[in-house]
């Protein structure tokens, strides 16, 4: 019987290592201390207090089509600069809820817990077939519903700039429909997968999936406090067990590694340099269902669509130039950035990655030897001259498939308490 939350060793390692070193060199050392934390949110008033909120992004994207994006923020929820946060997000393909309540601002505080709940429903959950091979001609449309309730207590030391962040994170998952495993396009290895997720075997996948996640990150941190720091370094790493409670025997660990680093050049002008690396080991006897896996696409890395490819391991390098254009009355701060990438997915990256990169549109790929796949973006940045946030971005992607639609990321004071809606897989 299944169990649904119901609402309806390699070189390769040793060069990501010495990459997120070498990312961060001359940044951890040196940097200006923090200045003492404030644990309130940004613009929350002294009393409690209840006000509206409007999403303007969510009105409308070409995954999720026309739809509206409001929410609810309660100040001093309980205690003193605690906020609780409410929001829904309809729209024609996508519906999505969320409630998240913290007992500080996880930006600022040094202790705080995070709270969160998101309910989604989807017929737009695009799979294209598992691994960097995946044809774009083979995309199918998946019904699905989820279901998440997380937990994450944090505790910053040495004066703010390293964070020890556990959290639990209970999840359930639903396939309403399951595209055909003979569709054209998918290889034997997606074929077979959209079998398993179509069966109500144990031992397989199954329909419905309710798991519990327990994990555990840890992140160093010297830049200072701002919306977009000019200098210094950000290195993450995590690790989490997902444990299955249905009857499918599905269990796996992820761990992340991560660093972020940032060069000021003169004036406003500064590179910003990302490394990422995610590995899915799985444990039990059941394979990793897509959605459940990591994610290489258009919020990621500016140049692909939304769930482009999609495996067991990612591997994601970007290097971003930032820089001044105007102010118009000194109120509106707009400028510019230019960014390339190089990323990929694997079924196991310490085995299957090759470091170099291929152009091609649809490439015939060795399974041994997995290229980077390039991509490029151009885009604007516009903010207040007297305010950090909000903030929005527009991005412009190009890749070997094309240009891909402009991506819109807004930067708003409640960032930590709401994640992007429409976002469903990462």
């Amino acid at each position: 019987m299944h169990m649904f939350l119901s609402f309806g060793r390699s070189r390769l390692l040793a060069g990501v290592l010495g990459g997120l070193v070498l990312l961060g060199g001359g940044a951890v050392f040196g940097t200006a201390p923090r200045a003492a934390a404030q644990v309130g949110f940004p613009g929350a008033p002294d009393e409690p207090g209840i006000n509206l909120r409007i999403y303007p992004l969510d009105t409308w994207t070409p995954r999720v089509g026309v739809g509206t994006g409001a929410g609810l923020v309660l100040h001093h929820l309980g205690r003193r600069h605690a906020q609780g946060l409410l929001t829904v997000a309809p729209a024609r393909h996508e519906q999505v809820a969320t409630a998240a309540w913290a007992s500080a601002n996880p930006d600022r505080a040094r202790q705080y817990v995070l709270v969160r709940a998101r309910g989604l429903d989807t017929n737009r959950d695009w799979f294209y077939g598992l691994g960097p091979g995946s044809s774009n001609d083979a995309r199918q449309s998946i019904e699905r519903s989820a279901l998440t309730f997380e937990v994450r207590v944090g505790q910053h030391f040495l004066d703010q700039r390293l964070l020890l962040q556990p959290r639990l994170k209970l999840s359930g998952h639903r396939v309403d429909r399951v595209p055909a495993p003979s569709a054209a396009g998918l290889d034997n290895q997606s074929r077979v997968h959209l079998q398993q997720l179509a069966s109500d075997r144990v031992g397989s996948l199954s329909p419905e999936q309710t798991g519990l996640r327990v994990g555990v990150n840890l992140q160093y941190d010297t830049r200072p406090p701002a919306a977009r720091p000019r200098r210094g370094i950000l290195l993450e790493a995590g690790w989490s067990r997902y444990v299955d409670l249905s009857a499918s025997l599905l269990h796996y660990d992820r761990f992340d590694l991560a660093a972020v680093g940032s060069l000021p050049l003169y004036g406003a002008h500064h590179l910003v340099g990302r490394l990422s690396l995610v590995h899915t080991a799985a444990r039990g006897r059941a394979a990793v269902p897509y959605y459940l896996r990591p994610t290489l696409d258009g919020p990621l890395v500016p140049g692909w669509v939304r769930h482009r490819f999609v495996d067991s391991d990612r591997l994601v390098g970007s290097l971003l130039y930032r820089f001044p254009l105007v102010q118009p009355f000194g109120l509106v701060d707009l400028g510019g950035h230019l960014s390339v990438h190089a990323a990929s997915v694997y079924d196991d990256v310490f085995s299957d990655a090759a470091l170099d990169l291929t152009f091609e549109e649809a490439p015939d790929l060795d399974p041994s030897s997995v290229p980077l796949r390039p991509a490029a973006s151009l885009g604007l940045h516009l903010g207040l001259t007297f305010r950090q946030t909000p903030s929005l971005d527009l991005a412009l992607g190009i890749s070997p498939e094309g240009i891909t639609a402009v991506r819109f990321t807004l930067n708003q004071d409640l960032q930590a308490l709401r994640q992007p809606h429409h976002r469903i897989r990462r």
